[in-house]
């Protein structure tokens, strides 16, 4: 029998949830900076995928020299000029930004929380609770023996199908399910 090869699997980002969800992580956690924000969500996504098949925004994450960033959650914070013009002026009234001595950031209103799931704030919060605090070499190492990151060329897209843990009983399933929502869902 022979291996079988697997489509990547990609989803589209939902910027206004990950304006909401960067804005639920400064809530929680006022002053995060930005490095602990996209560890803290890459393990939340991660965490996301192995138990209900979907991550929670959708962000493409690259395999950076620190570890996985989620690009689309970077470009929101840098507020990278191609962004469109309201989701510049969304992130831009939800969150502040200081850059001394490393980019924190703030919230500047409540989390809209009728973007999310109970399952979606389940995995935020275990996730912040586990690595919110974490230093920045403990987060380095750890990402750096993640799967994902492993089996990714530099500056390439990560597969989520390499986030399913390879001891989930439930593996095949959700590899399944995410291959055949993939393409349609934003989540």
């Amino acid at each position: 029998m022979g291996c079988t090869m697997r489509n990547r699997i990609d989803y589209r980002i939902n910027y206004e949830k990950a304006i909401e969800t960067i804005v639920w992580l400064a809530s929680e956690k006022p002053g995060i900076d930005i490095y602990h924000l996209g560890k803290v969500l890459f393990y939340a996504d991660k965490k996301h995928v192995n138990r209900y098949a979907r991550p929670i925004i959708g962000d493409t994450y690259i395999r950076m020299a620190y570890g996985p960033t989620p690009s689309g959650v970077k470009d929101l914070i840098s507020k990278n000029f191609w962004l469109s013009p309201d989701h510049i002026e969304s992130v831009t009234n939800a969150i502040e930004i200081k850059n001394s001595p490393h980019p924190s950031i703030s919230a500047s209103r409540p989390p809209n929380m009728d973007y999310f799931s109970g399952t979606d704030i389940e995995c935020l919060k275990e996730s912040l609770f586990k690595y919110g605090d974490k230093s920045f070499e403990f987060l380095k190492k750890k990402t750096h023996n993640e799967t994902c990151w492993l089996e990714t060329s530099p500056n390439q897209p990560l597969d989520y199908a390499l986030f399913v843990d390879e001891d989930n009983p439930n593996r095949e399933e959700i590899l399944k399910e995410m291959s055949e929502t993939a393409a349609y869902l934003q989540v």
